[in-house]
């Protein structure tokens, strides 16, 4: 209506402005002709009304969907007001300073309408007490009728004066028991005393008569104190007006005060108390085994307790000084749990003194030293023996726990005596000594059966005493087989192998069989032929011997087939005597006599050998007017004659040596005048007897005179003779003379200069050497004769080629000892190599090996300078290891060992990406995401803490946000973005960049680097009122939004559903406002878990919206009842107050006057109020001396009050 009363001034009134003047000619859009002016006015101005009646419905009625439907209706304002401008309808044109005036009037409007609703609202709910939902269930409750419920406090207590005293037994509750001492003939334990208090007030008793009730009989007995007995046990506090008088106990059973008289002989007040004493409970072990026992063995152990059950046990199981602590609740005996039913029990049997064996099994699993020791003891009357373990007599059990023995035969090989022999059969022995081991034996005829099965023929006990016995002697041949063992605590196991076979074997034997020899050409036997068939085991010794002319030789001959033959050929003439003496095997080493003898006459026949020269061979090398010596072995009866030749350029000169005694003899050669090559020969012999032969030209010795001597020098030579170390080299020389040449050289750089000889063929040989220094040549000898060592060429240095080596340049890596070095860690695909110098000759060759994560990479480096760098392997991470292990250069062509080790560690790159990258985040608008949705969870790989750099962009924009992490040391992140999604759309979250602790950094690539993330609108529901803690009787009011657009220019509040736990129950609830109101009507936990629009659309998970809501406390005095105490004046009484609720308490008491009897139970003026603050227990006692009514006025715990003082919602 401003808009037409201003459109209307305006054309009233004169226009002066030329410019408005021209304004007012123009013509409107639509032509007045189609549609009228006023029509066309109507239409805006009704267009206009209707957005304001939206605007206005938001504001009074649906105000929580407000802010979102004044974005649209400020927006559909704006087209509106652009749309009327450009239409020039008459009377109806404007400025646009108008537009803000009319969205600046929207808003005041908004937030006055939508307290003040809200405020009526609540205020009625408060003071009225309307009907609203209840928390605990469906229905709508009264919220006044919960609040002012009158039953949190009951009772009343009236004290009054009155003349007389009281007498309370154990005042303080103390725990009595009797400690035993030892076993009376009549079987009764008889125990120490107790003092068994009993309290007066304003009195001294002259007289107490108590009784006790046998528990064993149910008898009861009378017993009466005397004045005698009261003056030796009591204590009096003057300043108190108080007395104890303490009664001795000596026998258990149930204590009750019966009568008390004071001087005046009146009766004292007793306070009904009964007071069980019985003996202190005891536990001791027992235990019917031995001491020692064996591992996996199970030891009964016996817990034998005495008292009045049900008991509780606390002990500790000790195992190699390794305490356990045990505890055994609720243990009765037998009787107890038969007789436990209600209608079985019959006056104070559950308090009979009992013995109760608890039967324990200990297992042993390992051998050690095993203990059970009892802490502590308690009895159903909360009476516990302590047992200190410093004590001796601490109850307490142990057992030695020992491992198990075992035996086996070092080996399961056969063995084979000889008959009478008793050998030992070596064992393997573990456990304690002694040992007593069963051993089967069955005989010969059944050993190498394989069936073993049938019973034995003989079972064999040893007994081993110490470790060092760990053989058993057997007498008799046949199978042996372990069966068991056990040592000095424990049986155990035979292990294999446990069986063995003795076998018996009998001596060897032999036959001879004898078969002369003899020839034609002379007369006589020359020899004999041995033929020979043995028994027994090879290999054999046959032992015999050759008696001639008082002399005996010994001949062994070693057999290895059972079937031999030999012959004895003696060179001597003359009687022989072939004793067979002995024959051995392989066990019969002593061997069995043979005792045989064979004689026979023996005629060799002559014969002549040349013998062997020195080196072998048939030739003899020596200078011209040398003479040679040569050997000759004869053969036959001496004397003998020889006849020799010797041969030179086809002239033959013979000589002959008669009487030659004895077997050996030498010639001495005619001196060789002339070089040349000579053949000496032997030609003929005859022995004593005529008996003559020619003999064989095969036996030739060939004599090489040579004419000139030989010379030997090292080759001058002008360069530096080297090699390469660990080869050899080839010392040049130059020999004069007859190949071979022997030549005999030193190495003076040794230390002893042993002298070496070489042989050579080639007058230009080299002497091959293997060590640089300085030889020296010392002696040359030819194929025929000694020459000389030339003096200027005696002696030649020699030297090494130094090998070739590598180090790792300085500052390159870090030494950790002589060969083994360390590089700095680098990140994973990052180029890395190493600056290494070289030594020797160009181009070097390097192998070397990688080890990573136990593969190894075998890797030849070809490098040509002397300083160079080689590449380090960081494509995969790891651990790596480089060991350079061989190394050769231009000289040292085959690579030879060297140690350079080198270690580095390739990090990983880390790596993120999102757990569930292919699912679609459905999100609210305006919120952070929550750590809730699994897909946003970022699996991170590397060395925390990590840096993550994200990017967050709405589809529909091409600006991006940019957010960086740091500090993330979880390997699986839940990433929460502050970011809030201000746009309905889809957003992108993608992970740019990640950096971990060891600044390496990967871009992440493929589909898990990214999720998307659709928003929209989402409800929500929050507190009105900011509240705390929450009684039973509160109002518990929520704010609820979030709308959704609908077609029109406006939005929407649909029905929200609310879901909520009570107690673990689901329920829920539905608000067809923006508020919703519980009552509290019952205690209990109440969370909001989910608040949704319709067709669960847009749900909001409300994250903070749990309340606890406490019940009311109540305050119990003298259980609720109305108690009329009487006390004498100056004594006090106690007012028991019980408290429901949670501590800490405070409440408030009034004691009010006693009115006459007339009006009895009535309570008159108050005459004192108390309030007592921090009552954390639920049973307060109020002591008085003071007469009146006591009431309480007030009660509060830890969270609520009664009644209220302020209200609350």
């Amino acid at each position: 209506m401003s808009l037409t009363r201003n459109a209307l001034r305006r054309n009233r009134q004169p226009n002066n402005n030329p410019v408005e003047q021209e304004d007012d000619e123009i013509a409107p859009f639509i032509p007045a002709t189609f549609i009228s002016a006023p029509t066309q006015r109507l239409c805006a101005l009704s267009f206009y009304i209707l957005v304001w009646s939206i605007k206005l419905y938001h504001i009074f009625i649906d105000n929580e969907s407000f802010t979102w439907a004044l974005i649209v209706c400020c927006f559909v304002n704006f087209v509106y007001f652009a749309v009327l401008w450009s239409l020039q309808i008459p009377w109806l044109q404007f400025r646009f300073r108008f537009l803000p005036i009319d969205v600046g009037l929207t808003a005041p409007m908004t937030n006055l309408s939508s307290w003040t609703s809200t405020f009526i609202r609540q205020q009625y709910a408060r003071f009225w007490g309307n009907k609203v939902r209840a928390v605990s269930s469906e229905d709508t409750v009264k919220i006044n009728e919960i609040r002012y419920n009158t039953s949190h406090i009951k009772g009343k207590h009236t004290v009054r004066y009155l003349p007389y005293a009281t007498a309370k037994l154990n005042p303080d509750d103390l725990k009595l028991c009797l400690h035993r001492k030892k076993q009376q003939p009549s079987k009764k334990t008889v125990g120490s005393s107790v003092n068994l208090p009993i309290l007066f007030n304003n009195t001294i008793p002259k007289t107490i008569e108590y009784s006790r009730i046998d528990t064993e009989t149910g008898e009861k007995i009378l017993y009466n104190f005397t004045k005698r007995d009261i003056e030796k046990h009591r204590v009096i506090d003057k300043a108190m007006n108080i007395a104890y008088v303490y009664i001795p106990v000596q026998l258990p059973g149930v204590y009750r005060l019966e009568q008390v008289w004071d001087w005046h002989w009146m009766n004292i007040k007793i306070y009904r108390k009964e007071e069980i004493i019985a003996y202190c409970p005891v536990a001791k072990f027992s235990s019917k085994v031995d001491q020692h026992r064996c591992v996996n063995d199970e030891i009964p152990v016996d817990l034998i307790l005495e008292g009045i059950p049900p008991f509780s046990v606390y002990y500790e199981r000790i195992v190699d000084d390794i305490a356990v602590n045990m505890t055994i609740d609720g243990v009765t005996s037998e009787n107890t749990i038969l007789g436990s039913h209600p209608d079985q029990i019959t006056g104070y049997q559950w308090a009979r003194d009992r013995l109760v064996h608890v039967p324990l099994t200990l297992t042993t699993d390992i051998p050690a030293q095993y203990s059970l020791k009892i802490l502590r003891i308690r009895d159903s009357l909360n009476n516990t023996q302590t047992y200190e373990k410093e004590e001796s007599i601490q109850p307490s059990i142990e057992f030695t726990v020992h491992s198990r023995p075992s035996v086996s035969f070092l080996s399961d090989i056969t063995i084979k005596i000889k008959p009478g022999d008793s050998p030992n059969i070596a064992m393997e022995l573990k456990g304690q000594e002694p040992w007593r081991i069963l051993v089967g034996y069955w005989a010969e005829e059944t050993a190498q059966d394989n069936n073993l099965a049938m019973n034995t023929s003989d079972t064999i006990e040893y007994i081993l005493e110490k470790s060092t016995d760990d053989m058993i002697n057997v007498k008799k041949a046949g199978l042996y087989k372990l069966l068991s063992v056990s040592d000095a605590f424990c049986s155990g196991q035979v292990l294999a192998p446990s069986n063995i076979i003795v076998l018996e074997v009998l001596p060897p034997s032999v036959i001879l069989d004898t078969i002369p020899i003899s020839t034609g050409d002379c007369p006589g036997e020359i020899g004999l032929e041995v033929i020979m068939t043995l028994t027994g085991s090879p290999p054999w010794l046959l032992e015999y011997s050759i008696v001639h002319q008082g002399q005996e030789r010994n001949v062994p001959v070693q057999i290895f087939k059972a079937r031999h033959s030999f012959t004895i050929m003696p060179e001597t003439s003359g009687q022989h005597d072939y004793q067979f003496k002995r024959l051995s095997d392989y066990y019969y080493r002593d061997g069995v006599e043979i005792g045989r003898i064979i004689s026979q006459v023996v005629h060799p026949k002559p014969d002549a050998i040349l013998r062997n020269l020195p080196g072998g061979g048939n030739q003899i090398n020596t200078c011209v007017g040398s003479r040679v010596d040569l050997d000759v072995r004869l053969v036959g009866i001496e004397p003998f004659t020889l006849t020799y030749d010797v041969l030179y350029n086809q002239r033959k000169n013979a000589f002959t040596i008669g009487d030659i005694q004895g077997p050996y003899h030498t010639i001495m050669s005619p001196p060789f005048e002339n070089p040349g090559t000579y053949t000496v020969t032997l030609e003929k012999i005859v022995d004593a007897k005529g008996c003559g032969r020619i003999l064989d030209t095969s036996n030739d010795i060939i004599v090489n005179v040579m004419k000139e001597r030989p010379t030997v020098g090292f080759r001058a030579t002008n360069e530096a003779l080297t090699f390469l170390e660990g080869d050899s080299i080839d010392l040049p020389l130059q020999l004069t003379g007859n190949q071979p040449w022997e030549i005999t050289y030193r190495y003076l750089d040794e230390i002893d200069k042993n002298v070496s000889a070489v042989q050579l063929r080639d007058p230009n040989s080299h002497l091959a050497v293997n060590l640089p220094g300085r030889y020296e040549l010392l002696e040359v000898k030819d194929l025929y004769c000694y020459g000389k060592v030339i003096p200027e060429l005696k002696y030649i240095d020699v030297a090494w080629i130094p090998r070739p080596n590598m180090h790792i340049v300085e500052g390159e890596a870090i030494q950790i000892s002589q060969d083994y070095y360390q590089r700095k860690h680098v990140c994973e695909k990052t180029e890395d190599s190493i600056a290494v110098r070289l030594q020797g000759r160009a181009p070097w060759v390097v192998n070397y090996n990688i080890q990573t994560d136990g593969d190894y990479l075998h890797k030849q480096e070809i490098i040509g300078g002397s300083l160079t760098r080689i590449p380090l392997l960081t494509e995969t991470p790891g651990k790596h290891r480089y060991e350079f292990y061989e190394i050769a250069d231009d000289v040292y062509v085959k690579p030879h060992p060297m140690s350079l080790m080198l270690e580095q560690t390739v990090i990983k790159n880390p790596n993120a990406r999102f757990s569930h990258p292919t699912g679609i985040i459905n999100h609210c608008v305006g919120h952070a995401l929550s750590e809730e949705d699994t897909s946003l969870i970022i699996e991170l790989e590397g060395v925390a803490p990590f840096t993550i750099l994200f990017e967050i962009k709405h589809q529909s924009s091409n600006i991006a946000e940019t957010l960086t992490i740091d500090d993330i040391y979880e390997k699986k992140y839940k990433f929460q973005p502050r970011t809030k999604f201000s746009m309905i759309g889809k957003y992108t979250i993608t992970i740019l960049h990640i950096i971990d602790s060891q600044n390496c950094s990967r871009m992440p690539e493929g589909p898990d680097k990214q999720v998307l993330v659709e928003v929209s609108d989402v409800a929500s529901i929050e507190r009105l009122f900011p509240q705390e803690i929450h009684c039973v009787g509160d109002l518990l009011v929520y704010s609820l939004q979030g709308s959704y657009f609908q077609i029109y220019c406006s939005s929407r509040i649909p029905p929200y559903y609310i879901t909520y736990t009570y107690n673990g129950e689901t329920k829920h609830a539905i608000s067809k406002s923006s508020e919703f109101t519980f009552g509290a009507d019952k205690p209990g936990n109440m969370t909001i878990t989910k608040v949704c629009h319709q067709n669960d659309m847009c749900c909001g998970y409300p994250t903070d919206l749990s309340e606890i809501i406490y019940d009311l406390p109540t305050a119990i005095l003298s259980e609720g009842k109305d108690i009329i105490s009487d006390i004498r004046e100056g004594d006090k009484t106690e007012i028991i107050i019980e408290f429901i609720g949670i501590p800490p308490f405070r409440f408030t008491y009034t004691r009010s006057a006693i009115l006459p009897d007339g009006k009895r139970g009535k309570a008159g003026p108050v005459l004192e109020t108390q309030t007592v603050l921090n009552v954390r227990e639920n049973i307060y006692s109020i002591f008085t001396a003071q007469e009146g009514i006591f009431q309480v006025t007030y009660i509060a715990d830890k969270y609520c009050e009664y009644p209220r003082v302020a209200s609350k919602h």
